[in-house]
């Protein structure tokens, strides 16, 4: 055996041994896919209900027909069935996805799924909800504190600076309504002629949140109320047109729907804070791809916000954002 072949097993050895030593630390090393025709990713949910998820469910379609990716999706119907869909979570990583693209509706709840799936070197990618009760790949998704604090902003401002206001969170909203909450307190305490005067829990139901919004009316004189998510919207502006109050006490909401919509035409609201559920989808599949290729993917991607009122909703970028379509 001459040198040039000496140095050329050598360096044969040197390469395998790498890759062992490679593989010790990350198992799924030697298993990493190589092109995106070969992975499957699994979509967890926390409702397939509403405009909303549904356009979530679109962006998600888009980037699958687009990199030739193989998807699975399981969805909740009811939004406040953490227990369930945590478990349908849990038996997703039986058939060992390369991926797991995951819209939480609770934060400590889903941490035996997350770890879980880091046992398995399995990325996920958080969407819509921030999650801290394990590891994540990326969140993408809006900054929910400051989407908290513009709601309430745009309320002082309908006010003028002074009134009595009531906060209408979700029974379920989890981490993101929690802080979206926190952003309106925040913001609370640089304007001290508006009063937190009641605090309205309802449920996914939009009667129950209704029935909740004419409670706390009639329980005291409201000048303002901030929403925090759809079904919260739109039984806060339903009761407002049932009292004929549409005008006389300023709605901030969040999110969009043909009702909010109709609503806003209406005057029955003044504002909906609107975030991108399609590009939420499209971009959680497509760096969903990249962490299963081994390729780095940011930290955080975070998706903006738009005010939308009556003077913008039928803005040519506006309607793409509350109507998208899947060409």
């Amino acid at each position: 055996m001459n040198r040039r072949q000496r140095m050329i097993i050598s360096a044969l050895l040197a390469v395998t041994a790498l890759v062992l030593l490679i593989s010790a630390f990350n198992p799924g090393f030697l298993e990493r896919k190589q092109k995106p025709s070969d992975l499957t990713i699994q979509v967890i949910l926390r409702s397939n209900e509403g405009d909303y998820w549904q356009n979530v469910v679109l962006g998600a379609q888009a980037a699958v027909k687009e990199f030739g990716i193989t998807m699975y999706m399981t969805a909740s119907y009811e939004e406040d069935d953490v227990e369930g869909q945590v478990q349908a979570a849990m038996q997703s990583l039986i058939t060992k996805p390369d991926a797991v693209v995951l819209g939480a509706s609770d934060d400590e709840a889903f941490a035996p799924f997350l770890k879980a799936a880091a046992e398995r070197h399995i990325p996920v990618i958080a969407i819509d909800s921030l999650l801290t009760s394990g590891k994540t790949k990326s969140y993408i998704g809006m900054d929910n504190h400051a989407a908290g604090q513009e709601a309430f902003n745009e309320l002082a401002e309908q006010l003028e600076g002074r009134g009595n206001i009531a906060i209408v969170p979700h029974a379920a909203g989890g981490i993101n309504g929690k802080l979206r909450e926190q952003g309106i307190l925040d913001a609370a305490a640089k304007h001290p002629g508006i009063r937190i005067v009641d605090r309205v829990q309802c449920s996914g139901d939009r009667d129950q949140c209704t029935k909740a919004v004419s409670q706390a009316m009639h329980k005291q004189e409201l000048d303002g109320i901030i929403a925090l998510n759809t079904e919260a919207s739109i039984g806060a502006a339903l009761e407002l047109k049932n009292e004929q109050a549409g005008e006389r006490v300023k709605l901030i909401g969040f999110d969009s729907s043909q009702e909010l919509l109709e609503m806003l035409q209406e005057n029955q609201l003044q504002k909906l804070i609107v975030q991108n559920p399609f590009s939420m989808g499209y971009l959680g599949i497509k760096y969903a791809m990249e962490a299963a290729l081994g390729h780095k993917v940011p930290d955080r991607v975070e998706i903006d916000r738009k005010l939308i009122d009556r003077s913008n909703m039928f803005w040519k970028d506006n309607q793409k954002l509350l109507f998208p379509v899947v060409q």
